[in-house]
């Protein structure tokens, strides 16, 4: 029985090597499924983690402590009960002390600053000076110490409260941040000198001790998923210490990624599974119908029902089991195996026992046939009855998926419900639909196209009808077009997704981060290396680390030249007209003032190209005259701040010119027009009062009202107030309700006048624009400290030359660092969805391979049938010509059915149904559409050639004998 069967395997061996490959192939995707599965998914989380900040992975514990004789001994018990506590393991860790309080006696007055001592402090700084050491030993930030005017040697005190001894300091070097974003600067917002421990040891104070862990990222690859969330319980229980952790966000985000990966993986291998069984049965019907010749011979001997199915199905058996072995060993050598999932010898398994299901399911109903039709040449009609309801069935199930995929909406898939399959069955039910509506027209319109003398198209009619079982053939066809069209649009899609989502995050094609430099001294260096405003453009972002929306002060009329999302005619609100800045340039500055009462005056100023401002001060003013004030900073140019009045409560200045020189600046009328000046932003009280003077401004200074600070400037107008910003949807909110909108703009409130806009860049997360000159003009002498999360870039379009980056260099930029949408679309691309969405290719890629094999063998199958009809038109008179193009385009018929199901059924299921695999797993809303007609192109042009291969190399017509 074995070499009967070996020989007809040998006599047969197209249909025998095509089954062994279906099952190869089967078993070969879906081995690679779960090992992909595996691999992509972990490779998507170490992208996630690699993409976010440090402060996500970060558990910062903070507690009083009181530090003692020993500080240091009371530092390093806090480190080892808040170590204990956690029980977690840290990359880093840092501990610190801060002491909250003001400097006085100091060159500027009092401020506040906060006294730190933070590990390795010297260490994470670029000095000017040295590092404190000894007791009373501080270091300053730059630009704060360029704001008190400090330098190494100035000295401060502390108060330390009436019952304590104030605490003497002194400046010993000053620094700048080496890398500001870096993680050792998480939390650092805000004026600090840090100092010794001794010294905030010394002041006698409470202070705040702060221990920060920098969790590894095997934490959220391979630790224990509660282990965090167990740690922060830990640390808060008893409530003596205060713990905040961005970890959850993180560790969300990580499931999301890895749920993306491994479902949307093992989807597409559900589908190529599916697709694999429907070739695989396909394939086995259409060699069965090969082989009742041998059943009949078998039957005519007397064998028993059992050894015609083992003759018969023991052709495309033993073929099938011996692809799934060596489909199997081949994964289990070459895929590294895992505990989790079945592995290659499990999906052998599974595969091959579906496939001899199928195969003697197949063979089975020739063993109930009489031996008379076993003996006949034409096949079978098969049963209408059996047909309708297995139409039905289909139709239904394909209604059902539907219907599911429809009902589930926007939610996520759980599981694996009918609805994966939906385009699959679209295609099969479409394709059987389309089959048996065809094929009574097929016979009418061969008839008739005989009858008028139309041989090539009669004879293929009458083909495609006389072989109604080649309708079988269609369904996998569709499907696997519909596969790989579907695939193809989800591709596409998400990779359209991808890049806009990547240029709406970034901004610009390429994003310069740059060293801390004032904003009005970053504007004039860009400004300076491109002069005409088509490349490059200056940006200032603050809560770049934060959780809430950001706030892009930019350059506002390059916006549109350089920004990658073009936020339409909108951006002309940021710059709305503005009385010009007051600009005057000289070492000596003059007013013609009277002053009545104890009154002084002095100005602020903002230093041209550089943003630094400078006082002039003119001193005390008492009867009518002129008043000179040295300012040297101003000799290249200087635009006038506020005019800063200092004196007893009810003393008045009257001011009729402002000179640089011997040019007048500002002359009386302007000093008088109420429209030129006005009083601070925010909930800073005013201390001055303008009142109606006589040729020029008059001022009387007001007493304070309790112990509420005042401001006793009034500010030049050159900005408009309230400021007109840009805002996505939900990032500005009116403040209590009162109508007053507010933003910090340079860490000094100022009301705002906000228009919301759709298409903005940088919007993720929510971002409001305002124009960068307009703001630093509202901040100026009243700005706080860049804080960390406040990031100086200059934003670069892409068709920005090659020698820009140099021309900001030599205008005194210093480039730490640059994102681009590439390199941003390449991160998004390593992600778990795009991971998914590239096995769904592969695994259309394979469906259509199946989908060619099982064409290859019902071609090999109808050869003989065809041979012999050919042979008796031949004889006949038919011209081989027309024989052979009528079994081209009849062997062809079914594919281009197939392909134009296929097609229609992946159209319409990404029409109707949302896809099971979304571009984002955050939420990120995706505005591009769901149907593409050139990804299904590509995709039917990739399966027409497939087919075509199948068609013209192995079911050739033997007409052309």
């Amino acid at each position: 029985m074995l070499a009967i069967v070996w020989g007809a395997v040998r006599a047969r061996r197209t249909s025998a090597v095509v089954m062994a490959m279906l099952v190869a192939v089967t078993v070969g995707g879906l081995a690679a499924a779960g090992w992909i599965a595996r691999r992509d998914s972990a490779a998507a989380v170490d992208a996630l983690i690699a993409a976010t900040p440090p402060a996500q992975r970060t558990v910062s514990v903070q507690g009083s402590v009181t530090l003692g004789a020993d500080p240091g001994q009371a530092l390093t018990r806090f480190r080892a009960t808040a170590e204990s506590s956690a029980g977690l393991a840290a990359e880093r860790a840092v501990a610190g002390v801060r002491l909250p309080g003001a400097l006085a006696a100091g060159p500027a007055g009092g401020v506040q600053v906060e006294l730190r001592y933070r590990d390795d402090a010297c260490a994470n700084v670029r000095l000017t000076g040295a590092c404190p050491a000894g007791p009373g030993e501080i270091a300053l930030p730059a630009a704060l110490a360029g704001r008190l005017g400090a330098t190494v040697g100035s000295r401060f005190v502390r108060d330390n409260g009436a019952d304590r001894e104030p605490t003497a300091l002194v400046v010993v070097g000053t620094f700048e941040p080496l890398e500001p974003l870096g993680w050792w600067w998480h939390g650092q917002q805000g004026d600090a000198a840090f100092t010794t421990l001794d010294t905030i040891a010394s002041t006698g104070a409470p202070a705040v001790a702060t221990y920060d862990l920098l969790l590894p990222a095997t934490q959220f690859t391979h630790g224990d998923d509660g282990a965090v969330a167990a740690a922060v319980a830990r640390l808060t229980r008893g409530g003596a210490l205060e713990v905040s952790s961005g970890t959850d966000g993180l560790a969300r985000a990580v499931a999301e990624e890895r749920y993306a990966a491994n479902h949307g993986i093992l989807l597409a291998a559900v589908q190529l599974g599916a697709i694999g069984w429907l070739a695989i049965a396909v394939s086995a019907w259409f060699a069965a119908e090969a082989r009742r010749g041998d059943a009949a011979r078998v039957a005519l001997r007397g064998g028993r029902r059992w050894r015609v199915i083992v003759v018969t199905s023991g052709q495309s058996a033993a073929p099938a089991l011996a692809g799934a072995v060596a489909a199997g060993g081949a994964a289990a050598l070459l895929l590294p195996g895992d505990a989790a999932g079945p592995g290659p010898a499990g999906v052998a398994a599974l595969v091959g026992a579906g496939a001899l299901l199928l195969i003697v399911a197949a063979d089975r109903r020739l063993t109930r046939a009489p031996l008379q039709r076993l003996l006949q040449l034409a096949p079978p009609r098969r049963a209408a009855l059996a047909g309708a309801v297995l139409d039905l069935t289909v139709l239904a199930l394909a209604a059902a998926a539907g219907y599911q995929s429809w009902v589930t909406g926007e939610a996520p898939v759980d599981g694996f419900g009918l609805e994966l399959l939906a385009p699959v069955l679209f295609a099969v039910a479409g394709a059987v639909l389309l089959t048996r509506l065809l094929l009574p027209p097929a016979v009418a319109a061969g008839r008739a196209a005989l009858a008028r003398g139309r041989l090539t198209a009669g004879l293929t009619a009458l083909f495609l009808a006389r072989r109604n079982s080649a309708y079988r053939i269609v369904p996998v066809l569709a499907a696997a077009v519909c596969v790989c069209g579907v695939a193809a649009q989800d591709w596409a899609r998400a990779d359209a997704a991808r890049v806009h989502r990547a240029r709406a995050v970034i901004g610009a094609d390429r994003v310069l981060t740059v060293a801390t430099v004032p904003r009005a001294r970053l504007l004039s260096a860009v400004r300076a290396a491109d002069p005409q405003g088509r490349h490059a453009m200056a940006v200032v972002v603050s809560g770049a680390s934060g959780p809430g929306p950001r706030v892009l002060a930019v350059d506002s009329p390059r916006l549109r030249a350089v920004a990658a999302v073009d936020p339409g005619a909108a951006v002309a609100r940021l710059r709305p007209p503005a009385p010009a800045p007051t600009e005057l340039s000289g070492e000596t500055l003059t007013v013609h003032a009277a002053g009545h009462g104890t009154v002084a005056l002095s100005l602020l100023l903002s230093v041209a190209d550089t943003g630094a401002t400078v006082h002039a001060d003119f001193g005390a003013i008492g009867a009518g005259g002129e008043y000179r004030a040295d300012a040297p900073a101003c000799r290249a140019g200087c635009r006038l701040v506020a005019l800063e009045v200092r004196g007893a409560p009810g003393a008045t200045l009257d001011l009729t010119r402002l000179g640089a020189g011997d040019r007048t600046v500002l002359g009386g009328a302007v000093l008088a027009d109420p429209a030129r000046w006005r009083a601070a932003t925010g909930d800073t009280a005013p201390g001055l009062q303008r009142l109606r003077g006589e040729g020029g401004m008059r001022l009387a200074t007001l007493a304070p009202a309790g112990d509420e600070p005042v401001d006793r400037r009034v500010y030049a107008v050159d900005a408009p107030l309230p400021l007109p910003v840009l805002a996505s949807a939900g990032a500005v909110r009116e403040q209590a309700g009162n109508g007053i909108v507010e933003l910090a703009v340079g860490g000094v409130t100022v009301p705002i006048r906000p228009a919301t806009a759709g298409e903005l860049p940088a919007r993720s997360g929510g971002v409001v624009l305002l124009d960068l000159e307009y703001g630093e003009r509202l901040a100026a002498g009243l700005a706080a400290p860049a804080q960390p999360g406040d990031v100086e870039q200059v934003w670069l379009g892409a068709g920005a030359p090659p020698g820009l980056v140099d021309r900001l260099a030599a205008a005194g930029l210093t480039v730490i660092g640059g994102d681009s949408v590439t390199a941003a679309a390449d991160r998004l691309a390593r992600l778990g969805p795009a991971a998914a969405l590239r096995f769904h290719l592969l695994a259309a890629a394979l469906a259509l391979l199946l989908a060619g094999g099982a064409l290859a063998v019902v071609a090999a199958v109808q050869r003989r049938e065809r041979r012999a009809q050919v042979d008796a038109l031949r004889r006949q008179g038919v011209p081989p010509r027309v024989l052979r193009a009528a079994g081209r385009l009849s062997a062809l018929a079914p594919v281009a059915v197939a392909l134009v199901v296929g097609l229609a059924a992946a159209a319409l299921a990404r029409w109707l149904l949302r896809s099971p695999v979304r571009p984002f797993t955050d939420g990120w809303a995706v505005h591009e559409p769901a149907v593409s007609v050139p990804a299904l192109l590509v995709a039917v042009a990739a399966a027409t050639a497939c087919f075509a291969v199948a068609v013209l190399g192995s079911g050739r017509v033997a007409g052309r004998r």
